[in-house]
C-alpha cells in the first residue's frame, strides 16, 4: 500500500511568503535578452540550493537562476543582459562566491579594516551577529570599499525557533571619522535551524567574471573547490 506524506498547512503557509518574500529581491531577466549560462558543479558534490548571477559593476542586479538535473547540481540562467558575472552558489552548510570586490588592488590599511568591522558591527541591529568574509577597497578619505557578509539574527522569534540570516554584498566609503554604508543589498535572506546558522565561506575564482553575450553559454562541468 502506498504510503501518503502529509504536510502541515502551517508549514505550507510559512514557507510561500518566505519564498516570494525573496524572490520579490532578485532582477527580473530582460527581455529579449538571450544571454545565459548554464554548466554541473561537480565538487563539492552536494545539492545547490540557489544559484546567483552579479555583475561586478552594477551589485544592485542580482539574477536568480534556475536548479536542474535530478541531483540538482546543474544550473541555468537566461534573460541575461550581455556583460560580465560573478556567481554565488549556496549550499545547505556553505556557501561559494566569486566577487570581484573592486578593480585596482587592495590596499585597505589594518587600520581601515578595523573601522569597517566597527562600522558593520552596528548596522542593522535586528541581526545581533555580523561576519565579514572578504572585505577589499581603497584607502583615503572618499574612496570605496566592498565586503561579503552573513548577518545573522542568533535568537528565536515570533515565527519559531529558528534564527534569521542573510548575506550581504556591502558597500561603504571612507567619510574621514570612519567608513559609512553607501549600500547594502540582500542575497539570500532564510530562516535557518540555530545548529546550520554560520554556514563555511569559500572564494572561488572559476565563478568570477564570466561574460556573457548573447547565447546561452556552457560552462561545462564547474569544480569551485579547485576554482575550475
Amino acid at each position: 500500500m502506498k504510503r501518503i506524506t502529509y504536510i502541515p498547512v502551517a508549514l505550507t503557509l510559512a514557507v510561500a511568503p518566505a519564498l516570494a518574500e525573496r524572490d520579490r529581491l532578485y532582477s527580473k531577466p530582460e527581455a529579449g535578452s538571450n544571454g545565459g549560462m548554464r554548466g554541473e558543479i561537480i565538487n563539492p558534490r552536494a545539492p545547490i540550493e540557489q544559484i546567483l548571477a552579479i555583475p561586478p559593476d552594477e551589485p544592485r542586479l542580482v539574477y536568480k537562476g534556475e536548479v536542474t538535473e535530478p541531483n540538482r547540481r546543474g544550473f541555468l540562467l537566461r534573460g541575461l543582459p550581455m556583460r560580465k558575472y560573478d556567481l554565488v552558489v549556496i549550499y545547505r552548510n556553505r556557501f561559494f562566491e566569486g566577487f570581484k570586490l573592486m578593480r585596482g588592488e587592495d590596499t585597505l590599511t589594518r587600520q581601515d579594516r578595523e573601522k569597517v568591522g566597527h562600522t558593520i558591527s552596528r548596522a542593522e541591529p535586528y541581526f545581533t551577529e555580523k561576519i565579514i568574509h572578504r572585505l577589499e577597497g581603497e584607502t583615503g578619505r572618499g574612496n570605496l570599499c566592498r565586503c561579503i557578509c552573513t548577518y545573522l539574527r542568533d535568537r528565536p522569534s515570533t515565527n519559531g525557533p529558528d534564527f534569521r540570516r542573510t548575506f550581504k554584498l556591502v558597500m561603504l566609503k571612507d567619510v574621514g571619522p570612519g567608513w559609512q554604508v553607501v549600500r547594502a543589498r540582500d542575497l539570500y535572506p532564510v530562516w535557518v535551524k540555530p545548529d546550520n546558522a554560520r554556514p563555511r565561506h569559500h572564494y572561488s575564482n572559476a565563478i568570477s567574471g564570466i561574460r556573457v553575450t548573447d547565447y546561452v553559454k556552457n560552462l561545462g562541468t564547474v569544480d569551485l573547490v579547485s576554482g575550475r
